[in-house]
Parts: C-alpha cells; sequence; structure tokens
C-alpha cells in the first residue's frame, strides 16, 4: 500500500524541483525525503526523478504521476488541516433536530450564530428523541419536558395559543363584543376568512374550547396549509384570522404584517432543548440555550 507520506513528498519534490527544499517544506530531513522518494519509487517500479547538479527534474512516469495524485493530495491535506488544527471546526458541528413547524419561527433567524458548521435534522419529537439518545444528534428542540437518564433537558419558551390576524382587522371592537356578550363576539368572528395549518383545525378547537368553552366552533377554514409557518405567512399576504401560538406568530407581529389579540391567556406547551448527556459540553449547550431565548 502506498503511503500518504510518500505521495506528499512526492509532489513537493515536484513543485520544488529540490529535495532540500522540498525537505526545508516538510520540515524533515533531506535523507529522510530521498529515502521516501527511493522507496515510492521501488513500490511502482518506476524511476520519478532523476538528480542534476542543480536539483531533480521529472521523468515522464513522474509528470504522469504528478497528473494522477495533484487534486487528491491538496484535498486529503486540507482535510487533514482542517481535523489536525488546535482550533479545528470539524469538532463544533453542532447537530439539531427540530420540526418542520418549529424551525422556522424558533431557529432559522438564529442559525448563523449557532456556529459555522450546524446540520439540521427535521423529524416529529419521538424519532428526535431517539437520535439524541443514540447520539446521532447532539441536540433537539421539542415541545415539553422529557425525562430520560441519558438527556439532558432545559426549558426555552412557554408557548400560548393567540388569535392572529391582518392588519385591517378591528381587535377592539371583538374585544368590546366580547365583554359584553360571547356569543356576539363568536358570531363576530364567523364572518372573516380562516387560515388554518391542518384540516382538522385543531389549534382552532383548543381556541374554541379554553375561550368559549365549546367543543364544535362553527367555522370552516377558507385556507388549509400544512405548515404552522406557512399558514401565518399566507394569512399575512391575505385577510383573515387564524389560531396560532405566539412564538410562531412573533416574527410577523415583529415586521407588522400580523398582529395578534387575548383575551384569555391559554398556555399551551413548553418548548425545551433536550441534549446527549455524554456527548455535550456544558459551555455549548449554555450558549445555545442563551441564544434560543433571547428575543
Amino acid at each position: 500500500m502506498i503511503n500518504f507520506e510518500w505521495l506528499r513528498t512526492f509532489r513537493t519534490v515536484y513543485k520544488t524541483k529540490s529535495l532540500s527544499k522540498a525537505a526545508e517544506l516538510l520540515r524533515i530531513s533531506q535523507p529522510t525525503v530521498s529515502q521516501q522518494i527511493s522507496t515510492l519509487e521501488a513500490h511502482i517500479g518506476q524511476k520519478l526523478f532523476v538528480r542534476k547538479s542543480k536539483g531533480v527534474i521529472e521523468t515522464d512516469e513522474g509528470r504522469i504521476l504528478n497528473t494522477l495524485v495533484s487534486g487528491s493530495i491538496e484535498v486529503l491535506e486540507g482535510i487533514e488541516n482542517l481535523i489536525t488544527k488546535e482550533d479545528s471546526k470539524i469538532r463544533t458541528i453542532l447537530t439539531i433536530g427540530i420540526s418542520e413547524h418549529l424551525y422556522k419561527t424558533v431557529l432559522c433567524q438564529k442559525i448563523f450564530e449557532l456556529g459555522e458548521y450546524v446540520h439540521i435534522k427535521f423529524g416529529q419529537k419521538q424519532q428526535l428523541i431517539k437520535d439524541v439518545e443514540n447520539g446521532t444528534l447532539l441536540y433537539a428542540i421539542v415541545p415539553n419536558s422529557v425525562n430520560r437518564f441519558d438527556l439532558l433537558c432545559y426549558p426555552l419558551h412557554k408557548q400560548k395559543m393567540v388569535l392572529v390576524g391582518t392588519p385591517d382587522i378591528n381587535f377592539k371592537e371583538f374585544g368590546n363584543l366580547f365583554a359584553e356578550d360571547t356569543l356576539k363576539a363568536e358570531k363576530w368572528l364567523g364572518k372573516h376568512n380562516w387560515y388554518a395549518h391542518n384540516s382538522a383545525s385543531s389549534f382552532i378547537k383548543l381556541y374554541w374550547l379554553n375561550v368559549f368553552d365549546k367543543k364544535r366552533p362553527n367555522i370552516i377554514p377558507n385556507y388549509v396549509i400544512p405548515n404552522e409557518y406557512e399558514v401565518l405567512f399566507q394569512l399575512s399576504q391575505g385577510s383573515g384570522l387564524s389560531v396560532a401560538l405566539n412564538t410562531n406568530a412573533a416574527p410577523f407581529i415583529k415586521d407588522g404584517t400580523l398582529k395578534s389579540y387575548e383575551v384569555k391567556e391559554i398556555l399551551f406547551r413548553e418548548l425545551v432543548l433536550i441534549a446527549n448527556k455524554n456527548k455535550t459540553k456544558e459551555n455549548t449547550t449554555n450558549r445555545i440555550i442563551k441564544l434560543l431565548i433571547k428575543r
């Protein structure tokens, strides 16, 4: 088997046309350079250089070998440099699991601050938990606390359910009606277009249960887009209402394309960061938590 060091030495001699200059660049002795070139020549059965009074000149076989290995040597040297230098970036790769619903509203805007090497995996809660447990993921962001022996669990955000609407919606009118007569307020909501992230209208049903104490809202969504972020984006392009989690709605409220209204606080769930206990470092975890809870 050909040794990588033989090829590195060959490539350096080829470029410098000098055994002594190659030795200087490689920080090894000139006899070692000569020995490695001789060993490589013996291994492939071809003469690669002809010694001259002032250096060396490559043979035809040397030129052919250089053509074959030049690109590969640079690639291997780049990998070697990356994984051996003290501040190696390859050792700071963060692997984070999260659902597609949460990614755009919780992580997307902060991914560049997490580090230069961040790998995201989309998945559902139970699979992400398994991936963190077995070490294929270092971290995951999931709803609600997780109690497992090999996992660490850190609270991030408490998510509330809020009524969300476009700027043309008169929420003050809704609030006045709700204070006067909840039935009138309910009918007022039914006059607008509605957007939902699933055909079952799960968020809308939960909102109705908590606000109006009714299991079956008299609402049929006009537009169903199967993603919690995308339904809010679509709403921001039109006119109407939706029920959403406050953390999901926050970017749209911040840029003024949507607004929210609460007649009653509805706590829905808590987002947590889970970490592999054996493969994560406390300082890295604390940095991620600080970044994720920052508004």
